[in-house]
């Protein structure tokens, strides 16, 4: 039974935009949103939000399904990964497993990869 909702507000993958300049509306470039988006992390300083986002993009190809579970990537900070686990046991598994988690983000990320890799313990609350 639907309520005619995905009918109304259909969804649509948009894979570019065309950008407007002041002096003609409508004729300037088409750009990848992914490049658009880049460009203006970048110009605010927030380089680390967007290798944090892909970081994220590619965690579970990374480290596997298990893993991505239990490990979740919180922040990138010049170059360091910051991640945090619910319990020691799995801050100690990612130290044995550092290097190998960093050698996979690089090759799935290239030059952006983060080079350096830290664990927080910080427990699931329960409700």
């Amino acid at each position: 039974m639907s309520d005619g909702w995905a009918e109304r507000f259909p969804v649509h993958k948009i894979d570019a935009v065309h950008l407007a300049t002041e002096d003609d509306a409508g004729a300037g470039p088409t750009v990848v949103i992914r490049t658009a988006v880049d460009q203006l992390l970048r110009q605010r300083g927030m380089e680390d939000a967007l290798v944090l986002g892909r970081v994220q993009s590619c965690w579970e190809n990374a480290v596997g399904p298990e893993f991505a579970r239990q490990v979740r990537p919180q922040l990138v900070r010049n170059g360091e990964l910051v991640v945090s686990v619910d319990h020691p046991a799995w801050a100690t598994e990612l130290e044995l497993a550092g290097s190998a988690v960093l050698s996979r983000l690089a090759e799935q990320l290239g030059e952006a990869a983060p080079r350096r890799l830290s664990v927080r313990v910080a427990p699931v609350s329960r409700r």
